[in-house]
């Protein structure tokens, strides 16, 4: 039965969020749009809230006259993003980076601690100054909350005039909840259910409910339907297919993602950067996608992506370079990270498994014998080579190929080159694949985890080495190889969360590449973890929970261990339950993002990573090898095959030969080729 809170009243349109959010939780307000006319019509003491309609646009223009009318009523006013307010002197409209919302007083009570960190996405706010705020934007650091209190500058966004306690002002629009997607909801579930207790002066209390337009498919007590896994996995490939393939004739290939800002209208960006790992991971979706459902575009689309992969703009295709073989970073770019060209690698064998291809065999072993030769005598790679690595005189493939001194204790950068170079000896039967990886395996076990060097998180070093062990216990089943898996993932499982989430930990500061910001002022400036502190409860999709699902099903499969099987089912239930649904951005609908908040069960997590925040889409790690998984389950099938092995064998030794000869160093002094020295949309 509707609620009628009469002495609310609405100067809004009718299809504004909070308006419309009010009559869906069963409450019913007196509403219009001209504003005197409501104050003239009200009783005293009533409470008006007069909302920013046309947000970012300025509208709303308060007089004298109407604050002269509200007083002499004892209104209470809730004034939103004024074009004009007497008594208030505004600045133009301003956009935020990357300033947070922070609750900066006792204002809230109960319902919002101070300190408490919010997303009001999209921000656009006018500059004021000489109030005390409630509410401000600010570049702090923190999780759910500020660690190292508020900077020295902020940005009010809700206020009282200092005149007239009664008058509550925003600066920005914070009705825009719904449609700009504003979190966490609870926090603003809280936040409108006291504004409403403070304009009604008490009188009412209010339980706010609306259904966002983007988050996850299943809440988390929700019964799992019985086909809960086919149904994420259709939903992936319609992703792929519908929203990260594109066409520019004749190259076919794949978007990397989208952005994890969101703007004013809900909506973020796409990253139309071409990369190598995104494109060719994208392709192994779409072979996968034939496998199952036997779509001949799929099929075709998968082979002309790959074509482009493996094209001159990617394959360093020069006998006489020291790059000859490796596979750029992005296009035109001869930027060589080890574990980017491994997944290049590892998702093209599956690929040309499934759609039953060699087009692309000698290309593929080239590229595993090009990051061979440039990794040292101890099976580590430098974490990433480029065209000026090779550029002193003595710096030729051989030059890695012959140190016997570097190291690099992370699995990050190193462990998927491992786990390629395990499946090529496989292909191959060429002993040194499987030599160097042993002893890179044995030497970053013996350290583990004191001397592993993190990028993001412990964890994610953890989930990254899982793979390359799995893969070594098929090669070679010994119960020194089975410790070190079940060591590892069994520290890993250490952090699974009820919810099958994996909880994101990172090890001792010291050690971190990326640790959280330690300061407001380092907040954004550089690539970070998603959490300010271990015990946050936030898992990683794109650098921990991908990697730990992937080396879970191959862990299960080389051991039979139904420890490993349970964890797999565990963590692909809990990804299905997360997979984004969303009616109103269609384009994110069937895809993952970042960073989940198992408590709060929503997508969140501290976004100080400069390009890689909590609701970022990543095409190729995170929602290709998720999906990959999710339909190697469906067919029961590893990733790890090796009907290939005949024709590897009879093209390897030539390639070999090749390979391992030494040329000439043409880089002195010649051309370089075309390519740009940045990544295009790089941060």
């Amino acid at each position: 039965m509707p609620l009628y809170p009469g002495n609310i009243v609405f100067c809004c349109n009718p299809n504004n969020d909070l308006y419309t959010a009010l009559k869906d939780s069963e409450y019913e307000f007196k509403r219009d749009t001209n504003l005197e006319n409501l104050i003239k019509e009200a009783e005293n003491e009533t409470g008006i809230l007069i909302l920013a309609d046309y947000y970012p646009r300025q509208t709303v223009e308060i007089g004298q006259n109407i604050l002269n009318m509200a007083e002499a009523k004892n209104l209470r006013l809730y004034i939103e993003y004024p074009l004009s307010l007497e008594g208030l002197n505004l600045g133009e409209p301003s956009r935020t980076k990357y300033e947070r919302l922070v609750v900066s007083s006792d204002f809230f009570k109960s319902k919002l601690e101070k300190d408490t960190i919010m997303m009001l996405n999209g921000c656009w706010y006018l500059p004021v100054t000489g109030v005390e705020p409630h509410l401000c934007m600010a570049k702090a650091a923190g999780y759910s909350k500020i660690v190292y209190g508020l900077p020295e500058k902020v940005f009010p966004i809700l206020f009282q005039m200092k005149e007239n306690e009664n008058i509550l002002v925003s600066s920005s629009c914070l009705s825009n909840f719904i449609t700009a997607r504003y979190a966490p909801y609870v926090y603003w579930k809280n936040l409108w259910e006291y504004l409403l207790g403070w304009i009604s002066r008490g009188e009412y209390t209010f339980n706010l409910k609306w259904e966002p337009g983007v988050g996850p498919t299943y809440k988390k007590n929700d019964v799992a339907p019985a086909d809960l896994e086919i149904s994420a996995l259709q939903r992936s490939f319609s992703w792929f297919r519908n929203h990260a393939v594109y066409s520019v004739d004749p190259k076919k290939g794949a978007i990397e993602g989208f952005e994890s800002g969101i703007d004013h209208m809900g909506r973020q960006m796409i990253r139309n950067v071409t990369r190598s790992d995104c494109v060719s991971e994208s392709a192994m979706v779409l072979a996968l996608d034939w496998h199952l459902n036997k779509d001949p575009d799929k099929k075709y689309l998968s082979k002309e992506i790959l074509d482009y992969v493996w094209s001159p703009v990617f394959f360093q295709g020069d006998p006489n370079s020291p790059m000859y073989g490796l596979n750029n970073w992005y296009e035109n770019g001869p930027v060589f990270y080890g574990d980017d060209n491994a997944r290049v690698i590892m998702a093209t064998l599956l690929a040309r498994s499934i759609i039953d291809t060699d087009r692309w065999d000698e290309r593929v072993l080239k590229c595993l014998l090009a990051n061979l030769r440039t990794t040292n005598k101890l099976g580590f790679r430098y974490n990433r080579l480029e065209y000026s690595s090779f550029l002193p005189k003595d710096r030729s493939w051989s030059f890695y190929m012959n140190d016997d001194e570097y190291t690099s204790y992370s699995p990050h950068y190193q462990a998927y080159l491992w786990a390629a170079y395990i499946w090529a000896y496989s292909l191959t039967g060429y002993n040194q694949f499987l030599d160097i990886s042993k002893n890179a395996l044995r030497m970053c076990m013996e350290v583990y985890p004191e001397k592993w060097y993190w990028t993001n998180s412990l964890t994610a070093e953890i989930s990254r080495i899982i793979l390359p062990l799995a893969f070594l216990v098929r090669v070679e089943d010994t119960q020194e190889y089975r410790e070190w898996l079940y060591r590892a993932a069994g520290d890993l499982l250490k952090y699974m969360d009820e919810s099958g989430a994996i909880q994101d930990m990172f090890g001792e500061l010291k050690n971190g590449k990326y640790p959280p910001p330690q300061s407001n002022d380092n907040y954004g400036t550089t690539e970070a973890s998603l959490i300010q502190n271990n015990g946050d409860p936030a898992t990683d999709l794109l650098y921990t929970t991908n990697w730990a699902f992937l080396g879970l099903h191959e862990a299960a499969i080389a051991t039979g261990d139904k420890l490993f099987k349970e964890a797999e089912d565990r963590l692909a239930e809990f990804l299905c339950r997360i997979q984004v649904k969303s009616e109103y951005h269609k384009y994110l609908d069937g895809a993952w993002m970042r960073s989940f908040d198992f408590k709060k069960w929503e997508y969140w997590g501290s976004s100080a990573d400069i390009g890689w925040g909590a609701w970022c889409v990543e095409s190729g790690w995170v929602n290709s090898w998720i999906a990959c998984v999710l339909a190697m389950r469906h067919k029961r099938e590893s990733i790890f095959n090796l009907a290939a092995a005949d024709k590897f064998k009879k093209i390897s030794p030539v390639l070999i030969e090749e390979m391992f000869t030494e040329k000439s160093l043409p880089l002195h002094g010649s051309n370089k080729g075309n390519f740009v020295s940045s990544m295009p949309g790089a941060e």
